[in-house]
């Protein structure tokens, strides 16, 4: 980490903090020590420590959205363009696994200005899932889905193998390795799909 610049450092450092400790379970004085700068650059570069989860929250969303606009727009079928929007959306889970689990697990959910925070990215993804996904699907199938449901019931989906990769660590030494990247979009795809579509 000594490469990276100070204001990198203090980044990479509370994304490995906060997905292993939480946020408030991170203090600031560890996150200094892990980053090899002083209290005050924390400060000077984020302002605070919620400020710095705040850039993180803006890091993983602008990434995530830019994925689901690239890859849900378009006159291409649903299944296709969900095809494209799994594959391209693992992928990127899988290269940065620490602010997933920061993103998903360990965000303070009785914190307002965080909750509100996250609630307006959230609609951003809402607005594109619904035009993208919610309204082909109910006018190929007739089957309506919010867009308020789908899009955490898909992004849990996709993240759960690597939210549950710690635990199943230690329920078995190889299940990492018994299904690889490929084998799991090609997976969740046909899991997602195939529901989406099944007849009644």
């Amino acid at each position: 980490m000594e490469k990276m610049a100070p204001k990198e450092r203090v980044f990479r450092s509370a994304v490995y903090l906060f997905a292993r400790h939480g946020f408030a379970g991170t203090g600031l004085r560890e996150l200094a020590a892990r980053a090899e700068v002083n209290l005050a650059m924390i400060s000077y570069f984020y302002g605070s420590k919620k400020g710095l989860l705040k850039e993180i929250l803006d890091g993983f969303f602008e990434q995530y959205i830019a994925i689901a606009e690239k890859e849900l727009h378009g006159t291409d079928s649903l299944h296709t363009k969900l095809t494209r929007f799994i594959s391209s959306a693992v992928r990127y889970f899988e290269s940065d696994q620490d602010v997933l689990l920061v993103m998903i697990t360990e965000l303070p959910h009785d914190d307002p200005e965080i909750i509100e925070y996250k609630a307006k990215w959230a609609g951003k993804m809402a607005k594109i899932i619904g035009k993208e996904v919610c309204k082909p699907l109910a006018e190929e199938t007739g089957r309506t889905i919010p867009a308020s449901c789908m899009g955490p019931m898909l992004t849990s989906l996709m993240a759960s193998r690597f939210l549950f990769s710690p635990l199943m660590k230690r329920v078995s030494g190889d299940i990492e390795n018994s299904v690889n990247t490929e084998s799991y979009i090609e997976i969740i795809t046909t899991l997602f799909l195939q529901g989406l579509t099944a007849q009644e």
